[in-house]
C-alpha cells in the first residue's frame, strides 16, 4: 500500500495504547515521546520521539509544530571543527521501511523556541509531526520537568 492511500485509512486505523503511551497510525508507530520542560527563565527545549517504520516503503518526517511555542523546527546535532553544533534539517528525514527513526538528547530532535506559558502542573503536550503524504499527527509527550 503506497503512504499516499493511507489518508483513506487514518481515521479507522488510529489506536491507542494508552498504558505504553504509543499512537499507531497505519503501519507508523509513534512511541517514547517526551518533552524537556525549559530550564526557568529559558524560552526553549527540545522533543523527542521515535517512530517506528512497520510498512514496506520508507516514510518521511518533513516537520513538527506544538502549541507551547512559537517555533518549532527539526534539528540535528553535528561535530563542526571538533565542536558539537545544532543545525536544522530542512528536508526532514526518510524512515526507512523497517527501521526506526529516533529522535533522542544529542542527536535528531524537534527543537522548541518561544515557549509559550507556564508548564508547570502539566504532564503532557502534544507535539504534531508532519509525515509525506499522511499530514500531521498528534502525539501525546509526556513533559519531563527539570530539576
Amino acid at each position: 500500500m503506497k503512504f499516499s492511500s493511507f489518508i483513506a485509512v487514518l481515521i479507522t486505523s488510529l489506536s491507542f495504547n494508552v498504558a505504553a503511551h504509543d499512537l499507531s497510525i497505519d503501519q507508523l508507530v509513534f512511541s517514547k515521546a517526551w518533552v524537556k520542560a525549559p530550564m526557568p527563565g529559558m524560552q526553549m527545549t527540545a522533543g523527542f520521539v521515535e517512530i517506528e517504520n512497520k510498512s514496506d516503503e520508507d516514510a518521511r518526517l518533513v516537520a513538527v509544530k506544538t502549541n507551547i511555542s512559537k517555533i518549532s523546527e527539526l534539528h540535528t546535532m553535528m561535530m563542526v571543527d571538533n565542536v558539537m553544533q545544532m543545525r536544522q534539517v530542512k528536508d526532514g528525514w526518510v524512515i526507512p521501511a523497517g527501521e526506526t527513526l529516533r529522535l533522542a538528547p544529542g542527536g535528531n530532535h524537534a527543537m522548541l523556541m518561544g515557549v509559550s506559558g507556564d508548564l508547570k502542573g502539566q504532564t503532557e503536550v502534544i507535539l504534531e509531526y508532519k509525515i509525506e503524504g499522511l499530514g500531521w499527527i498528534s502525539v501525546p509527550s509526556k513533559l519531563h520537568m527539570a530539576h
